[in-house]
């Protein structure tokens, strides 16, 4: 009757091998679940102080020439996500005082975009 009980060493270690890949990939997942979580809250943190819309990161802006209300006449055409750079154009490298809301046109201080007042 005793062997009714014991396990094959290869099954055990089989099993041991399984739990500990499992443990592996909850943790992984954990982690990928704490940085999306953290996206979403950094990415709640942007709104537009006029309307209070929202960028997502798909959300661009074009460095082009501008009279009002940053008078810039050296736009490279550049398109990317103002606030993955601070307001900063990737091409050109000028720093972009203000932003335009792409929902409600109006313009405000990049800074004021930010919530918790900045970066």
């Amino acid at each position: 009757m005793r062997y009714l009980n014991s396990q094959p060493e290869w099954k055990v270690s089989g099993l041991v091998l399984y739990l500990l890949f499992q443990k592996g990939k909850a943790r992984e997942h954990s982690k990928h679940q704490d940085v999306e979580d953290e996206d979403a809250v950094n990415q709640k943190r942007i709104r537009c102080p006029k309307c209070k819309w929202q960028p997502s990161a798909s959300s661009r802006w074009y460095c082009s020439d501008c009279l009002e209300p940053e008078f810039y006449l050296e736009g490279c055409g550049m398109a990317w996500n103002t606030f993955d750079t601070g307001g900063k154009c990737p091409g050109c490298r000028h720093v972009w005082r203000w932003t335009s809301c792409l929902a409600c046109s109006r313009w405000s201080l990049h800074f004021d975009w930010y919530e918790n007042g900045g970066r």
